[in-house]
This record gives C-alpha cells, structure tokens and sequence, in this order.
C-alpha cells in the first residue's frame, strides 16, 4: 500500500511549484483531482507542444485526474465546496485577493471542512510589502540575489538552467503535507494552513552565501561554472568537451596535480593552501585549462575518478538521461500516453523502503476526467452535467 493511500487532494494550482507537490503527492497514492480554469493551466500552452501537450504541463501532473471548473460562477463555488468536504488537502496558488474573490482562502476552505490541510504558494510570502505581487521562478532567481551571482566573470547576470526555485518549493509544499498529515493522525493538530512561497525558498536555497555575507561581508562575485572560495572547483575545456574538476581542500589539490601531470604547479608554494589559490585564481586556472585541453573528457574523468579526485564530465540532459546510473536510480519513468506511445517523464527523487512511490497515469487531458468526478464523488446525472456545460461552468 502506498503512503498515502486513502487521501484526496484537490490541486488548484498553476504552472510548476503547486502542480509539482500535487504529482509526488500522487506518486505516492493521494488521489489528485487536478482543478482547472475551462481555459486550461497556462502552462498548458508553453513550448514545446507535441500532440497538443506542452513538456512543462506533462512534467508535473501525471497521476492525477483532471477536471474544469469555473470558479467564477456561482454553480462552479457550489461543486468546488462539494469537492472540499470530500477533501483531505487542497493546494492554490492565487494571489489573496483572488483566493478570497472565489471563494478558496483559508478562512472560507475552514469553514467547509475544519480538518482540512490547506496549502497556500505564493511568490513573494504571505505578508509584507510584496505579498498581493505575482511570482514566477525567473522573477525571484532575480529578487533573491541568485542571478546576480550567477554568471561570467564581467559578464551580467545569467538565469540558471531549470526553474529550481518552482520546483524546490513544491518539494517543500510536499514536505509540509507529510507533516500536516502525521500532526492530523497523531492527534496534534486537525487542520492546518501551510504557506510557502518561492522567496522564502529562494532565500533558503542561498545556504551558505548568508552567513557569508552577515558574518564577512562577503557576496559571491559570477564565477562562471566555479565558486569564488575553492580553487580550482569548475569546469575546463577538454579535447572534445569539458571536464568539471575540483579540489576541495589541499590534499585533493596535490592529488589532482599528480594525476594530470602538473608537477609544476602542485610543486609551487603559492599554491599550496586553499586561500593562496583563491588569491592565485588566475594562473591556476591558466595552468589547468592548457593541461586540460589536451585530452578527451572521458580520459580525464578515468584519471581523476582513480586518484579520487572530484570530478565529473558536463553531460547535456540527453547524456545524462542516457546514463546506467539515471537507469538504475528509476529516474525516468515510462508512462503511457493517452493518443497512444509512451512518456519519458522524471522519476520520483525520494525512496521509501516499505511505501514506495507508484508514479501514476499519463497526465490529464484538460476536463477528461470532469463528467465522471461529478458523477462519482458529487452525484450529479448526465442532464445535470449537461446543463452545468452549456452555462461554461464546466
């Protein structure tokens, strides 16, 4: 049995950080109703789209099924409190306003179902200045100072590669349901209101750069593919690619010297010390990248894989995938399309030995799942249905 088995959730949310606690929580049994606008999530339409389904809305609602609603109406607010009752945890991602405009803020979702575990995503938090302003994962990669820090050495600031800062909050939306859930069980709590927001995250993920900053008034200039406090600890141009290599303290500094052959360099006492190489960046790293550039990236993570040196090749997301450690970790999973053909989807990045995760069916169409929601957890008969249609609440 999975972990979760027996819960219903109701996912109001948009785009990634909400749908994404909605998709682990149905990897691990919940039963996800996915709520949409009869317009459809907006990431729905975001490229690329194969077959009308849209990469960014397939990674993160499989396992769920799916319904339209519109909330705006007054019928759409009498199915949404029907569902509620029905409920365990619902999870939206509307601004205040709007949340208490249709009838989802926490106070009116309490009153409907006192038990209840309410997630709330927003961008900027739930209170101050900011929190009625709109955040995307972009927009606090640059508020949150990441960008800043994030790019070439006189260059300007560059947006890392994935929406992390999306993707690590509906981790931790997740989180907080497994928390809510245990404190409802063991009798701690009932309901509970859990809000999380992409700063809060943001701010989280800066780790170490805070302390860096409030105890030295340190702030991390772009480094590129490096970190400003260890040295060498980045990525080197080889023959056919680039070879990310590190040392990270002195030992693997002599190690990493001995195995490709820069006896010159490891023999040089200004370098010898972390700090005398943060203070020598430049011709360090001229040294390394002439050795580098003579071999295959391959043969350079052989050498320095065998004298236990970190390292690691700079795959592009085809090779990683590619990988027989991906394959062995059951990072991407198979699921079945509804036109037919199979998905490649991520895999679910959390093991539990006695309630693993069960990643579900293929994502929903938009409304595939309404008619029979309606019938089963609301009662509703076909003209019922059909009427609630030609109004435009369904």
């Amino acid at each position: 049995m999975s972990a979760f088995s027996g819960i219903r959730v109701l996912d109001l949310s948009r785009v990634l950080a909400g749908p994404s606690c909605g998709q682990l929580l149905a990897d691990f049994g919940a039963d996800v109703i996915k709520v949409e606008d009869v317009g459809g999530d907006e990431n729905r339409k975001w490229a690329p789209v194969v077959d009308g389904e849209s990469a960014n809305y397939l990674s993160v609602n499989r396992g769920k099924r799916g319904m339209t609603l519109n909330l705006k109406s007054g019928a759409g607010q009498q199915i949404l409190a029907g569902l509620v009752r029905k409920s365990d945890v619902v999870i939206d991602s509307f601004l205040p306003a709007v949340a208490e405009r249709l009838g989802v803020d926490d106070a009116t979702l309490r009153a409907l179902k006192p038990d209840l575990i309410h997630v709330t995503i927003s961008g900027y938090g739930h209170d101050g200045p900011l929190a009625a302003k709109p955040g995307y994962d972009l927009m606090l990669q640059a508020f949150s100072g990441m960008m800043a820090m994030t790019g070439e050495r006189g260059g300007g600031p560059i947006r890392a590669g994935a929406s992390f800062i999306d993707m690590a909050t509906g981790m931790l939306a997740f989180s907080g349901v497994s928390a809510a859930l245990y404190a409802r069980l063991a009798g701690k709590a009932s309901g509970q209101h859990i809000r999380v927001s992409l700063l809060e995250t943001a701010i989280a993920l800066l780790g170490y750069h805070i302390p860096a900053y409030t105890l030295a008034g340190k702030l991390p200039p772009r480094d590129g593919s490096g970190v400003w406090h260890i040295v060498p600890y980045q990525a080197f141009r080889t023959r056919d690619g680039y070879v990310l290599a590190g040392a990270t303290n002195d030992a693997a500094w002599q190690r990493l010297c001995t195995a490709i052959g820069a006896a010159e360099l490891g023999g040089n006492p200004a370098y010898a010390t972390t700090v005398l190489r943060i203070e020598n960046r430049e011709p360090v790293i001229a040294g390394l990248s002439k050795i580098f550039a003579t071999r295959e990236t391959a043969a350079w993570v052989r050498l320095l894989d065998a004298a236990n040196v970190p390292c690691s090749p700079v795959n592009d997301i085809a090779e990683t995938l590619a990988h027989p450690q991906v394959a062995a970790m059951q990072m991407v999973v198979d699921v079945e399309r509804k036109s037919g053909g199979t998905l490649r989807l991520a895999g679910v990045p959390l093991n539990l030995s006695a309630t693993p995760a069960e990643p579900g069916g293929a994502p929903p169409r938009l409304g595939e799942h309404t008619d029979d929601i309606l019938k089963k957890e609301l009662g509703l008969d076909d003209a019922g249905i059909a009427a609630l249609r030609k109004e435009g609440t369904i």
